[in-house]
């Protein structure tokens, strides 16, 4: 039987003499432990390309990476941002949107919740003050608030998950149609979920970097189901 098919976005960056598309092998490896088939899609302003693409997948994920330039929210870089490459950001928010359109569950890890608040209309706390619980791939338990998905992925009411983010969503502004649904001690917003027919859920840590199967896997295997359900 033919497995379901993921997408997956992708990085654009300089690495060593050369601009290159990237995606780091966890999220694959992830994906195909998930039981699922990764199809990663390249940046593109084209969208009917994007369109050809996630005709061919069951559910999409936008992986982590730098940060979003912050004039799409309306702010001048802070001057420790690491700014994605401005076509990354074009692609991403196309890719969105029109994921969205098409009903796909969607997945935004880290970068990728960031986006999807800036998304609909929120902002971003460029920096974090208190670092010591968020950068340096740090442990640290998270409050589940409910929702209509993170709630089945996770049935207990607390997880410990990792953490390696110096940004997060602005609680003074989140986005239009987004909810709380996990909180960090601290009060850093950990996951959303908008309010719309299929899933769109944003978490602030990297299931992929997870060794415990039922918090890093678990996430992967439930896009898989979803996935598979729509084909």
């Amino acid at each position: 039987m033919d497995r379901p098919v993921i997408g997956l976005s992708m990085n654009y960056m300089q690495l060593g003499q050369y601009h290159q598309f990237h995606i780091r092998d966890k999220y694959i490896d992830a994906v195909r432990a998930a039981g699922a088939m990764p199809l990663v899609i390249p940046c593109t302003s084209d969208a009917a390309e994007i369109r050809q693409y996630l005709a061919l997948t069951g559910a999409l994920i936008i992986i982590g990476g730098l940060d979003y330039p912050p004039d799409l929210y309306g702010q001048e870089p802070h001057p420790l941002a690491d700014l994605a490459h401005p076509r990354r950001a074009e692609s991403d928010l196309l890719l969105l949107k029109l994921a969205i359109e098409m009903k796909l569950p969607i997945l935004g890890i880290c970068a990728g919740m960031q986006l999807i608040n800036i998304y609909f209309g929120g902002s971003l706390i460029q920096h974090i003050d208190q670092l010591d619980n968020h950068l340096g791939e740090k442990y640290h338990e998270i409050e589940i608030l409910g929702g209509r998905f993170l709630a089945q992925i996770y049935q207990d009411k607390a997880v410990t998950v990792n953490s390696n983010h110096h940004q997060a969503v602005d609680p003074k502004a989140l986005g239009k149609g987004l909810r709380i649904v996990a909180m960090a001690e601290d009060g850093i917003i950990e996951a959303v979920e908008a309010d719309c027919p299929q899933m769109l859920l944003g978490i602030q840590w990297h299931p992929e970097r997870i060794a415990d199967p039922k918090i890093g896997l678990r996430v992967f295997e439930y896009m898989a189901e979803l996935a598979g359900r729509g084909k």
